[in-house]
C-alpha cells in the first residue's frame, strides 16, 4: 500500500474528498483519472481554487522588489507561474507574457523594473491548512455545480470558513506581522467574492 502522506498523493486524496461530496467511490491511482469524468472535473477544480486562493498573495508566494531579467533585445518576459506583479513605475504593466511600458508604448527596457510578485506554486508543495482550505472550498463548488443540493453546500460553506480561518492563522503565524509596522494591523484585509 502507498504512503498517504507521499507529496504525490496529496492532491489524489483532495480530489477524493471532492469525489466522496457527491457520493462517488475514491480513486485508488492516478492512473484511474482516465476512467472518470467526475475525477477529471473534481482535478480542475482544485487547480483552478488553487490559482484563486493564491492570487489573494500569502506571505509564503509574494516577493517584492523581484527582479526579472531583460532578454538580448530589452524585453523582460514574466514567467507562466507569476499570477500577478506590480511594477515599481506605474506606467509598467504586463502585455503578452512580458512587461510593457505604457508611457513608451513599449517592450524594451534599459534598465531593471522591481515587481512585486505573487507566484503559482503546485498543490502538493502548500502546507496541510492552505491545501486543507484550497480542498474544502473547491469540494463546495464541486459539489454546488455537479448536484447543487442547496442544504449541503450551507453546511460546506461553514466547513469552507473553518479551514479559511485555518489557513489565515497560519498565514500570521509565518507572516511575521506586527501591528506596529504592519500597514493593515497584520494580515491585509481583503474582501473574498
Amino acid at each position: 500500500m502507498e504512503d498517504p502522506l507521499l507529496p504525490e498523493n496529496l492532491l489524489l486524496d483532495s480530489v477524493n474528498i471532492l469525489l466522496e461530496t457527491i457520493n462517488e467511490l475514491p480513486l485508488e491511482t492516478e492512473t484511474d483519472y482516465a476512467l472518470m469524468l467526475e475525477a477529471r472535473q473534481a482535478r480542475a477544480k482544485i487547480v483552478e481554487v488553487t490559482r484563486a486562493v493564491l492570487s489573494e498573495g500569502w506571505d509564503f508566494n509574494k516577493d517584492t522588489d523581484w527582479i526579472f531579467p531583460r532578454d538580448m533585445q530589452g524585453m523582460i518576459p514574466v514567467p507562466t507561474n507569476v499570477l500577478d506583479l506590480t511594477a515599481s513605475r506605474s506606467d509598467v504593466i504586463v502585455r503578452n507574457q512580458k512587461l510593457y511600458s505604457k508611457s513608451d508604448q513599449s517592450h524594451i527596457f534599459t534598465e531593471e523594473v522591481p515587481c512585486d510578485v505573487i507566484w503559482l506554486f503546485d498543490f502538493n508543495t502548500l502546507t496541510h491548512p492552505l491545501r486543507h482550505y484550497i480542498t474544502i472550498r473547491a469540494a463546495r463548488i464541486f459539489m454546488s455545480r455537479t448536484i447543487g443540493d442547496k442544504e449541503a453546500v450551507a453546511f460546506n460553506e461553514m466547513d469552507e470558513e473553518d479551514a479559511r480561518q485555518a489557513a489565515r492563522r497560519s498565514e500570521t503565524r509565518t507572516g511575521g506581522y506586527n501591528m506596529l509596522t504592519s500597514g493593515s494591523y497584520g494580515v491585509d484585509s481583503r474582501v473574498r467574492t
